[in-house]
């Protein structure tokens, strides 16, 4: 039987990577890969009656991927700030053109881009400035980006299926600008030719990417400037230690007294790869009290355009942003009023983990760190 293969990776990726390929099954340590199910992710309807009869959605609601009208599907997941993003605007247009032109590929093969991070005002820009051929719909809240254990963009799954009704199948996934339009219009081609077997019964290669890259401190002095934070919102600091979670997320707690009480507080050290593939990771903590109010912010490393560091009036904008909210409340990113100039992507991500605050603190009750 035979294999389908596109190259994964491009070798100059401006980031830090753990890369492993091996033979095996498919691994939640690393992105979606060949042979798993596309998830069932609802995104938001395109905006234009012409996008949405392209992709075959009867109504202008939410749809999944398995909605669309095609056999094959390729989703690019993007960032609309990402310049190599929006370098890849002008080959996938020249892609969709040839699919649309060759009778035995219109129709049976589609495009979509799914921006994350991103408002409708931010993709209708980005669709006009580069001409976008392809519907774009937003994915703000990281939903679908997460699902597909996704890093940095852009990025590009390919999906196939056998019947209309069968859910999607990733046949393979690029991680990077690709400009081998030809070679990939033959690999979409021949998948209309394969059975969704070809993909789920055998092993497959895989990449694993280092999901949660490590800051440029060492823990010593993070736990450090963790107890200096602390300091700051009480006195008599006892019991300092790195919390043991089910989740591994990387917490700390202490007691002081506050308010003439001894209470408890807790920072969490936050690591996420960057959106853009050209662009810095994002290293911070915050401190929280038990009921989940944020008292601080405190960059690690964070960087706008550029990869130049945030400086003391940015991250003094953005902590006025987070500080004193509480992790239970919604956190919808508006980039007008949340993001600092340059960094929107950075400050997207703050907010997307910032957002997953709730999951913690539910944790915190369970594991009795937190009483009721």
């Amino acid at each position: 039987m035979l294999i389908l293969t596109r190259i994964h990776i491009i070798p100059n990726l401006a980031f830090s990577l753990l890369v492993f390929l091996l033979i095996s099954s498919p691994s939640a340590a690393g992105p979606i890969s060949s042979g798993e199910s596309f998830p069932e992710v609802l995104l938001p309807p395109p905006p234009e009656l012409a996008q949405r009869n392209y992709l075959g959605l009867v109504e202008d609601r939410p749809f999944s991927l398995n909605q669309i009208s095609a056999r094959v599907v390729l989703v690019e997941v993007l960032n609309v700030l990402c310049p190599h993003c929006q370098k890849q605007t002008a080959p996938y247009n020249q892609l969709y053109r040839m699919i649309e032109a060759d009778p035995e590929t219109r129709g049976q093969i589609k495009l979509l881009g799914v921006a994350v991070a991103n408002d409708d005002e931010a993709i209708d820009d980005f669709v006009v400035i580069y001409s976008v051929a392809f519907p774009v719909v937003p994915d703000r809240t990281f939903t679908l980006h997460r699902a597909l254990r996704a890093g940095p963009t852009p990025f590009s799954v390919y999906a196939l299926r056998d019947h209309p009704e069968d859910t999607f199948v990733v046949t393979d996934t690029h991680l990077g600008v690709d400009r081998e339009v030809n070679e990939l219009f033959v690999y979409l081609k021949d998948l209309l030719k394969m059975p969704v077997s070809e993909f789920t019964s055998l092993p497959r290669e895989e990449i694993i990417l280092e999901t949660q890259p490590n800051p440029p401190q060492s823990e010593t002095e993070i736990a450090e400037r963790v107890k200096q934070s602390f300091s700051a919102h009480g006195q008599a600091l006892l019991d300092f230690q790195r919390l043991k979670l089910p989740s591994d997320r990387w917490v700390y707690s202490a007691s002081l007294i506050r308010n003439g009480k001894r209470q408890p507080l807790f920072a969490e050290v936050g690591n996420r790869s960057a959106i853009c593939d050209v662009c810095h990771s994002v290293h911070f903590f915050y401190i929280f009290d038990r009921n989940g109010l944020i008292l601080d912010f405190v960059p690690l490393h964070l960087t706008k355009y550029g990869n130049v560091e945030w400086n003391e009036a940015e991250v003094r904008h953005f902590s006025s942003r987070v500080v004193g909210r509480k992790l239970a409340d919604p956190w919808h990113f508006q980039p007008k009023y949340d993001a600092v100039t340059s960094a929107t992507m950075t400050s997207a991500i703050i907010f997307d983990d910032l957002g997953q605050g709730q999951a913690l603190l539910d944790e915190l009750h369970r594991e009795k760190w937190i009483s009721p």
